[in-house]
């Protein structure tokens, strides 16, 4: 008994508070082999660190749904489909789906700046490269070991000196879509990691001088980054039927640019 007490212990020690498991997450989508949940911004999938509770599989866990296996990952600030597998063997099939050009996902991203033109394609190999002491992913050329990466993206609206974009991936890296949207000179919206951090952005400067002159302007919390996976689309393990998986756009990523011109989605 002393033994299984010990984790809560060190929990307790930690200070780790106590969360809702519905402000983790909500199940949209649950047969006898699959689940997937919609993740708030905040919370990891995986417990990690100070979250050792405050996690997806944990939340799923005090939700009554046993051990689950996540098929994807995604990142703790950002929000969106989450997709696991109530088996390991389950798993482990789908993450080859999942790696394949079987799976398409549609991500909603709202990015600093006036992006310029109506759709594109990033392109740029990624891997692991050296930042001052430290080692993280970013852009790196394939002879130098970098992996390819293809991010296709579609705008969507324009408004308060930002971008809402509709990028697609299939194949994709970890963090691609910050690393290829920083890339291009349009971070996500609260982006911290893969930008300068000795310069004030373009974003920063224009949402306090929105907050002097407007009451409406509005910005995420720290914790959130304007990225949100609205739409996967994948094979059922079992029967091979195209799975299509959506998950509500969050308020706050909208918010973020009232009265935004609308771009055509022809």
């Amino acid at each position: 008994m002393s033994e299984k007490k010990a984790p809560q212990a060190s929990a307790k020690r930690r200070g780790e508070p106590s969360v809702d498991p519905a402000e983790i997450c909500t199940v949209v989508y649950e047969d006898q082999w699959l689940l997937a949940v919609d993740k708030r911004p905040g919370f990891p999938v995986t417990p990690v660190s100070q979250f050792q509770e405050r996690s997806v599989l944990r939340a799923l866990q005090r939700l009554g749904y046993g051990a689950t296996y996540p098929v994807n990952l995604l990142d703790r600030e950002a929000t969106g489909l989450v997709l696991l597998s109530r088996d390991e063997a389950t798993a482990k099939s789908m993450r080859w789906h999942w790696r394949g050009s079987m799976c398409e996902r549609d991500f909603l991203a709202v990015a600093q700046g006036d992006i310029a033109g109506a759709r594109g394609r990033i392109t740029y190999p990624i891997g692991m490269v050296q930042v001052g002491k430290r080692r993280r992913r970013g852009v790196l050329p394939t002879d130098q070991g970098g992996r390819p990466a293809a991010t296709k993206w579609r705008l969507l609206a324009r408004g308060r000196g930002m971008s809402r974009l509709l990028l697609t991936v299939g194949n994709g890296r970890c963090h691609q879509l910050r690393i290829h949207l920083a890339a291009i000179g349009h971070p996500v919206v609260n982006e911290r990691v893969y930008i300068e951090r000795n310069r004030e952005t373009p974003l920063d400067s224009l949402l306090e001088e929105l907050d002097v002159r407007r009451h409406d302007a509005r910005k995420l919390p720290p914790h959130q980054i304007g990225l949100h996976c609205w739409r996967v689309r994948v094979p059922h393990p079992v029967d091979g039927e195209m799975m299509n998986l959506e998950a509500p756009i969050p308020r706050e990523l909208l918010d973020l640019m009232p009265g935004a011109w609308i771009v055509d989605a022809a």
